[in-house]
């Protein structure tokens, strides 16, 4: 298999300048744009009907919380399994989705989509362990050029960094206490 590198030099990924991780947008359809009359009030700008990237995730490495106002459907590609977190104010829910390449035994999915308006981040799923009562257990360090996930990320409508919102520990923390070890490995120190 292709080490983490030699899959950001093919894709053409670079950092994410905000959530962590590499990534490459691959489409944005400005063939229809949406102004901000035609859109609800919680998104700032115009935008295009939807956009799509590659998302790579290292091992040791971890996509912060953050929250947008569209939908972002996730589409796992290659690699090992990355689990996707949930935390949802409405309803004080915290939810876990694991995508990856074993559907059948590991209850793994190919694809997954995350709600608007929902604060959400990842990390590859075989860097942790998570117990019932919410303790986090670091596994073993692996190499990131050997263990990763590829994703795809596709936003309708689609992403605009103006959007784009990092958690902050403390209000999460407030919000969620019982999540604070898996809140304090996806955001950064206040």
């Amino acid at each position: 298999m292709a080490t983490a590198s030699q899959i950001m030099a093919k894709l053409n990924l670079a950092p994410h300048p905000e959530e962590g991780g590499f990534y490459f947008e691959t489409f944005r359809d400005n063939s229809v744009m949406l102004s901000k009359s035609q859109l609800p009030p919680q998104y700032k700008v115009e935008r295009a009907v939807n956009s799509c990237i590659y998302f790579l995730l290292p091992s040791g490495n971890v996509s912060k919380l953050h929250r947008i106002p569209c939908a972002e459907t996730w589409h796992f590609y290659l690699g090992e399994p990355i689990t996707i977190v949930e935390m949802n104010e409405e309803d004080g829910e915290v939810k876990l989705t694991c995508l990856g390449p074993d559907l059948i035994g590991d209850n793994q999915q190919p694809q997954y989509t995350v709600p608007p308006n929902v604060w959400f981040g990842a990390f590859p799923t075989k860097d942790f362990n998570i117990g019932t009562d919410g303790t986090l257990l670091k596994a073993a360090t692996r190499d990131g050029e050997s263990h990763y996930s590829l994703v795809g990320c596709t936003c309708a409508p689609a992403f605009q960094f103006d959007d784009f919102e990092l958690a902050k520990r403390s209000e999460l923390v407030a919000r969620f206490p019982k999540s604070e070890p898996l809140i304090s490995l996806l955001t950064f120190p206040e």
